[in-house]
């Protein structure tokens, strides 16, 4: 995957803004430019003005250190719809956006706007925790090793294919993670180091829910970033793949990159 734009959704309620500070750094490291985008609430001229101004100020701060950007002021309700279809018009390569934790209560009450997201962005979207260097560089790519469907195997591929990206790019460490159900069929984990070209110990197969391997590896290796697929699907079964990234999302502290 090759990156052309970064899409970075600025949160207008907080003067804090991780995934444009993680984006930036991001672009000093491969060069990529930046779309910076935020959507206030039509008629609300105090705020859209104050974000206008905001907009601005990143825009100029790109530029003075040598990142080529660009500014989006958006109005309309329903901002993570509008997004999404902004994302899509630019072309974006990736989507950044800031995240906090929710409580599982919350996100069954009603979709978050990271669901939103994770569903519908056009590209992978990065959810950005924090604003910590990615000081370990030590990736953790989830794969679904035993599905031979052509939507889980083509979204393996596009999680090792960004997994290698990142590698490249940053001088990443990556690990790769696979969760599996019964016992007396685990994945070959010297198998997946050929097919991943990885070294067989940074190969990891476990028992359990995809949510807690993940998170648990992850832990492990003191991740700063996780890469995990979700298959676009609609109704109850595309609640539950969200339901997976939105737990691994809630229980660590690292960043986590969705493909769908």
């Amino acid at each position: 995957m090759v990156l052309n734009k970064l899409f970075v959704i600025i949160d207008p309620t907080t003067e804090t803004q991780p995934a444009f500070e993680r984006a930036l750094q991001s672009a000093h490291m491969t060069g990529t430019r930046l779309h910076l985008y935020a959507c206030v609430p039509v008629d609300d001229e105090a705020q859209c003005a104050a974000l206008r101004h905001q907009l601005e100020g990143m825009v100029k701060r790109c530029l003075e250190e040598g990142v080529e950007a660009h500014g989006e002021l958006d109005e309309g309700e329903d901002w993570s719809a509008r997004a999404v279809r902004a994302a899509a018009r630019c072309a974006a390569s990736l989507v950044f956006k800031s995240s906090f934790t929710h409580s599982s209560v919350q996100r069954e009450l009603r979709p978050t706007s990271d669901f939103t997201l994770l569903r519908l962005a056009p590209c992978p979207v990065l959810l950005v925790k924090d604003q910590h260097d990615w000081h370990s560089r030590r990736v953790v790519a989830a794969v679904n090793s035993q599905s031979v469907d052509d939507a889980h195997v083509r979204l393996n591929n596009l999680v090792v294919s960004l997994a290698q990206n990142f590698s490249d790019a940053y001088g990443s460490d990556v690990h790769f993670v696979s969760a599996y159900a019964d016992a007396n069929s685990p994945p070959d984990a010297d198998a997946l180091a050929e097919r991943f070209g990885a070294p067989v110990e940074h190969i990891h197969v476990a028992r359990g829910s995809a949510a807690e391997v993940i998170t648990e590896q992850a832990r492990a290796v003191d991740a700063d970033l996780i890469i995990i697929g979700t298959v676009g699907r609609s109704g109850i079964k595309g609640r539950v793949v969200g339901n997976t990234a939105e737990k691994v999302l809630d229980n660590t502290d690292a960043d986590v990159l969705v493909v769908n």
